[in-house]
């Protein structure tokens, strides 16, 4: 074409009487259509996936249309090579969606049943006005649809994917890691999103296309006391081109959840077989955030036991470290008088509230018992005083908490609409309106007076008001207070007796009851 050019350069125009053709600005390079085609399909290919499919699909049906007067009947052959085009949109706008469970495993997708619907449509309308052209090129797309779906379908099985097995122990409320492998049955890739059925499970990643080769998968797991035995993924699988998806079950994990109270009383059961307190090769460490906190350290030598995150470098035990290969720290307690008091209501909302409250009452008293603290139990519930002790030994009281736990009951408390009040931003605000003169303060005073003596009156006829005095008479301060308590109802009375006892010389924690 270049040499072409060359030679017409010489010849004259013809002018207007020339047949009309004139020459020097006609086009006749090759490298200006490619050019061209090449603009068109830059402008397809930066569309949306969707937008661009439909784009290619309504140019391939409506394109021999175009053709027809030109080529005749033949125009819808001239089709066919733009059917790669399609395909690769078709790949472009392959989209996972989350299938329902019911129905059947594979399915036509939503891309499909489009594309299927339209070309049935416009077939069906092609033979009102006798429109070949138009006819086959319908029969023609749906030649190529009918084709892939059968190499879909013969090239995916009905549960394409397959999952490692893997098994999972672990205490309820904790965090589990584990890994599995995805691989694929099919002999064409897949695109895979994988959902958990339960909020405590995470996927990473969750969407993925998975060849040939093993897909490595992370789960993090956190478990309810209620949860399954086995762990179900829902996987949502569609092929390269989008035309079908399939919906699949896999179990890869089996889980053993231990129930948080089981393995505080597994703890404290071997605490107790293991011998005295303070022998570093038996002692059994618990996680630091389970200790009271406010439990201090004194200045009396009483053992050694086993290095603890939080512990102070001073307290470490070197000459015992190097000998047993493990750090141990240096115990040093309180005087022989410093006690302590676990105060527990045993009433819980659910068997998730159960577990929580024994095996907060469990570890509690498994610490204060390996420190060595005498221990006096106010243990009550909504309706009465269950038992109140005196101090005792660390391990007596362990045994003893050990038979309370079994005893935690189900109760439902009353719907609470209000917040906690404050009590000491109540009495501080009585206290300033007392010298004011005006009469709306003196009518306010009057209320908030009224509402501090109706909790005063209520803390005194509470069972945990009556259950703290009465181990208190056996207890004398100075004494650490631990409370254990998931009943909303016990906030105002306990609010009010630990007042009162702190002022006597009492210290008060709350023991963190998370769920």
């Amino acid at each position: 074409m270049k040499h072409g050019q060359d030679d017409l350069q010489g010849i004259p125009d013809a002018g207007p009487l020339g047949g009309g053709l004139h020459l020097p600005d006609a086009k006749f390079s090759g490298g200006g259509a490619l050019d061209h085609a090449s603009g068109i399909y830059s402008t397809f290919r930066s569309l949306p996936a969707g937008a661009n499919l439909a784009l290619i699909f309504l140019t391939l049906l409506l394109l021999p249309l175009v053709l027809e007067p030109e080529v005749g009947e033949l125009a819808a052959l001239l089709m066919i090579p733009g059917i790669p085009f399609l395909d690769s949109a078709l790949r472009d706008n392959a989209v996972i969606r989350t299938l329902p469970e019911a129905g059947s495993s594979r399915k036509p997708s939503t891309t499909l049943k489009a594309l299927a619907s339209t070309l049935l449509l416009v077939l069906f309308f092609s033979f009102v006005p006798s429109q070949r052209t138009l006819t086959w090129t319908s029969l023609l797309l749906i030649a190529y649809l009918a084709r892939v779906v059968a190499y879909i379908l013969w090239s995916i099985p009905k549960a394409p994917v397959t999952a490692s097995r893997t098994w999972v122990r672990i205490v309820v409320g904790d965090t589990a890691r584990t890994s599995l492998t995805l691989k694929s049955k099919s002999r064409v890739s897949l695109h895979l999103l994988l959902e958990a059925r339960y909020e405590w499970v995470r996927l990473t990643p969750s969407q993925m296309k998975l060849e040939k080769d093993e897909v490595m998968l992370s789960l993090t797991i956190t478990p309810p006391l209620a949860g399954p035995s086995r762990l179900q993924l829902q996987a949502s699988i569609v092929d390269p081109w989008g035309l079908i998806q399939a919906r699949q079950t896999l179990e890869p994990v089996e889980l053993y959840v231990i129930p948080r109270a089981r393995y505080a009383a597994w703890l404290a059961k071997k605490y107790l077989e293991l011998g005295a307190p303070g022998d570093a090769s038996t002692a059994l460490a618990l996680p630091l955030s389970q200790r009271p906190r406010g439990a201090r350290r004194g200045v009396e030598y009483h053992g050694d036991r086993l290095y603890q995150p939080g512990d102070r470098l001073k307290d470490i035990d070197w000459k015992h470290s190097i000998k047993l290969q493990e750090l141990i720290t240096k115990e040093h307690l309180d005087s022989p008088g410093q006690a302590a008091m676990i105060a527990v209501n045993l009433d819980a909302q659910d068997a998730e509230q159960a577990d929580i409250l024994a095996y907060s009452l469990i570890t509690s008293a498994l610490t204060l018992a390996k420190e060595a603290v005498p221990m006096a139990l106010a243990i009550y519930d909504h309706n009465d005083v269950v038992v109140v002790t005196p101090a005792q030994n660390g391990r007596q009281a362990l045994l003893r908490v050990l038979k309370l736990a079994q005893d935690i009951s189900l109760y439902q408390p009353g719907e609470r609409f209000l917040g906690p009040p404050d009590l000491r931003r109540l009495r501080r605000t009585i206290a300033q309106l007392e010298g004011a003169k005006a009469e709306p303060a003196q009518k306010l005073m009057n209320i908030l007076r009224t509402e501090y003596e109706a909790l005063q009156q209520a803390a005194r006829h509470h069972p945990a008001t009556r259950a703290l005095s009465k181990a208190a008479e056996s207890t004398p301060p100075p004494a650490l207070i631990v409370v254990i308590s998931l009943s909303p109802d016990d906030i105002e009375a306990l609010e009010v007796a630990l007042g009162r006892l702190k002022k006597r010389g009492y210290e008060a924690v709350s023991m963190e009851t998370r769920r």
